[in-house]
């Protein structure tokens, strides 16, 4: 009887489309209620383990972008649902316009080695080793501890909200059945105290995982923005992005989809 009626739940939940939302890092209460899209199309990789493995196309995108004035928000696709912790690293890339080379400037990496939160967790990084392929770039923590958060890192300190991380899984597809959401919330606050990020700039985004391994090492498992490991650095960025601040947005048509630009920055 109790298999039965397990059954009869699972096949409820999976008619239904209802999703499980998992505090990973950390619980925030002022999630966005909607995202703008920055595209990430990605075909689905056959060699790449699910939960490590980014998704998305024109219909169901991989990667959006949300801000509430005190938390900047990403959200990538992954190809499992539900999902499934493994050891490994998802990581957020940032490029920002004009500010030293081209490439990984800086990185929020959810690294998952264990479950462990008090040294790993949400990881502020910056670029380490730009390419030239993706397979051969990765980051390196902000404090430059590989095994301690210190008072620079996201939640060092003793601090306990410049960051967080959610899954959501079950979110159905046109072309990729079920996936899973993974959204990152960083605090405006803490990069202003402690990074070079303002919300005045021109962003790139890019995201890339690392599987069985901490975000210390080279991208070995996936790269989104349809791009592989063996690409350049300079395939599969999004489209520069200014920065957004809630207080207007414009709604303009690119590449076939909509992206959202709360407000672009000019130089003179």
């Amino acid at each position: 009887m109790r298999i039965l009626i397990v059954s009869m739940l699972m096949c409820l939940i999976a008619t239904t489309g209802f999703s499980t939302v998992v505090n990973q890092v950390g619980t925030y209460a002022n999630w966005a209620s909607s995202w703008t899209s920055l595209g990430g199309y990605d075909a689905h990789n056959a060699g790449v383990t699910e939960s490590m493995d980014f998704v998305g196309d024109a219909n169901n995108p991989g990667l959006y972008y949300a801000n509430n004035g005190s938390y900047v928000m990403f959200r990538m696709r992954v190809d499992i649902s539900p999902y499934e912790q493994e050891y490994g690293t998802h990581a957020l890339l940032i490029d920002v316009a004009n500010y030293g080379v081209t490439g990984i400037d800086y990185a929020f990496a959810w690294d998952a080695k264990g479950g462990a939160v008090t040294n790993h967790g949400l990881e502020m990084c910056v670029g380490q080793t730009n390419g030239p392929t993706w397979g051969q770039s990765r980051v390196h923590d902000i404090d430059n501890n590989a095994t301690s958060k210190l008072i620079n890192d996201i939640n060092g300190g003793g601090r306990s909200t410049d960051g967080y991380v959610r899954t959501t899984d079950l979110q159905d597809t046109t072309n990729f059945a079920g996936t899973t959401f993974i959204d990152f919330a960083v605090s405006w606050a803490y990069l202003a105290a402690y990074t070079d990020l303002r919300s005045d700039q021109t962003w790139r985004i890019q995201v890339a995982s690392i599987s069985e391994n901490t975000d210390h090492n080279a991208f070995n498992a996936d790269v989104g923005g349809g791009a592989n490991l063996s690409d350049n650095i300079s395939v599969g960025w999004s489209s520069p992005v200014a920065v957004p601040e809630p207080a207007s947005v414009l709604m303009i048509a690119f590449g076939g989809g909509l992206i959202f630009l709360i407000r672009r920055r000019y130089n003179a």
